[in-house]
Formats: C-alpha cells, sequence, structure tokens
C-alpha cells in the first residue's frame, strides 16, 4: 500500500532533478492536461479515448463522440487555468468557488442545481433536501478547513478525498455535474499542494462502487487509497522523464 511518505520521496527525487529540460515541461503541459481531461470523462462513462481527448485539445472535431463531450474538453482546459489563478492566491476551496467550478464545466451562466430529492440509483443513495444545498455545503467545507488546521490532512490525499466525497454526499448539482464538480475539487486540492492533475485510473463502475461505498460507510480512505496511487504513478512517470532528458 503506497502512504504518503513514498510520495514525499518520489517528490524528492524530482525535485532533486530539476532543473528540467524544456522537452520534460512540454510533456508536464500537456500530460497534465490530458489526464485531468481524460480521466474526469472516464468516470463521466464517456467512452472517449486518450487519444481522441488529445486530438479534441489539438482543435479536432473526433467523430461519433458528442458534441457535449467535445464542449467538456475544452471547459476542461479553461478550468485548469482557472485552478492556477486560485492557486496563486492560496485560496481555500468553498462554495462559491465550487460554482465557478460548475459554470465553467456546465458552460451556463448559473450552477444548476438540483431540484428535489432524488434517489441516486448508480450511488444507492438519496441526497438531503434541496433547500439544504448551501448550508450543507457551507458546513462542509468549514469541516474540512477545521480538521485541515488541527492537522488532520497531513496527507493532502486524505483532504482531497474529503472534498471529493463531501460534494458528493451534499449532490448540490444536477446532470452528472456534483460528480464533475467534486472532481474538479479533488484535483484542485492536489495541484495547491504542488502535485500534478492525476488520472486515477477506474472506469465508472469502480468509480461509481468507491463513491457508494464511501457514503455507505462514512468511510473516504478508499478513494484516498487510489488518489496516492494515482499521484505516486504519476510522479514516477515525470522522474523516468526527467531522468532520459526527454
Amino acid at each position: 500500500m503506497i502512504d504518503i511518505k513514498d510520495i514525499i520521496e518520489k517528490q524528492e527525487l524530482l525535485y532533486s532533478l530539476a532543473p528540467f529540460s524544456e522537452g520534460v515541461k512540454a510533456l508536464k503541459r500537456k500530460t497534465d492536461l490530458i489526464d485531468f481531461v481524460y480521466s474526469d470523462l472516464r468516470q463521466y462513462g464517456s467512452l472517449l479515448t486518450k487519444e481522441g481527448a488529445q486530438s479534441i485539445l489539438e482543435g479536432n472535431t473526433v467523430p461519433d463522440v458528442p458534441v457535449f463531450e467535445h464542449r467538456l474538453c475544452e471547459a476542461h482546459r479553461k478550468l485548469l487555468a482557472r485552478f492556477e489563478s486560485k492557486i496563486d492566491m492560496d485560496l481555500d476551496i468553498d462554495s462559491i468557488m465550487l460554482n465557478e467550478f460548475c459554470t465553467i464545466l456546465s458552460g451556463a451562466e448559473l450552477p444548476p442545481y438540483r431540484e428535489g430529492s432524488v434517489l441516486l440509483y448508480h450511488l444507492d443513495y438519496v441526497p438531503g433536501d434541496d433547500d439544504r444545498i448551501s448550508a450543507d455545503l457551507e458546513e462542509m467545507f468549514a469541516g474540512i478547513r477545521r480538521a485541515s488546521k488541527g492537522g488532520e490532512y497531513a496527507d493532502v490525499c486524505d483532504k482531497a478525498a474529503a472534498v471529493h466525497m463531501g460534494i458528493i454526499k451534499v449532490y448540490p448539482y444536477c446532470g452528472g455535474f456534483s460528480e464533475l464538480t467534486a472532481r474538479a475539487g479533488m484535483q484542485y486540492e492536489l495541484i495547491r499542494a504542488g502535485y500534478f492533475p492525476v488520472d486515477i485510473g477506474a472506469e465508472e463502475p469502480d468509480y461509481n462502487k468507491a463513491c457508494s461505498d464511501a457514503l455507505r460507510t462514512g468511510d473516504a480512505s478508499g478513494f484516498a487509497d487510489m488518489l496516492r496511487t494515482a499521484v505516486f504513478k504519476k510522479l514516477h512517470f515525470f522522474i523516468d522523464a526527467a531522468e532520459r532528458g526527454v
């Protein structure tokens, strides 16, 4: 099982190889965006391949891929740029930032809040009343900030998993945007901590099961383990590239 010590060792090894070549820097920019887009669309249920995602990001139209998924690819590019501006100001994620992420992903002027209580068959879960969404989000984010200040999240993967599952538990948006925005919040926390956008390596059914298990047990540690593995693999990938002098 990979733990935070393994990740820190990998990160220190990567930093010891700096300064990086222009090739490694270009590879990082390209891989970060592709991993961000491809992982998210896989968990969304898209059949888009990594090559297809790259082609769309290069400005091409990929046959048999819905227009909405083409738009989502470009939305992720905008979202990653927005992350960087927020991180430069060292901002904690909150409900206002979350709504901003959601409007970028949805393309709507206002966040598409869900209405009423719904049964989420894919998660075997019923979120709370819709009139509690804003209050529940604020309470959740405040709890994560308190826990973080108290040293509970020494491992950023635990914090990223808590943000992700907290958003899923409230389930503020309709049309699949709760999951998309929850993953955006998760990636934001990883990038803010100095890591990279990651591909968590799960197809939609496995992702839904991990979420369902965490909702049922109240324990997001299994999801955090998935993140640690993804972060470790991404660091290893860049170490290999830096050592080869790409």
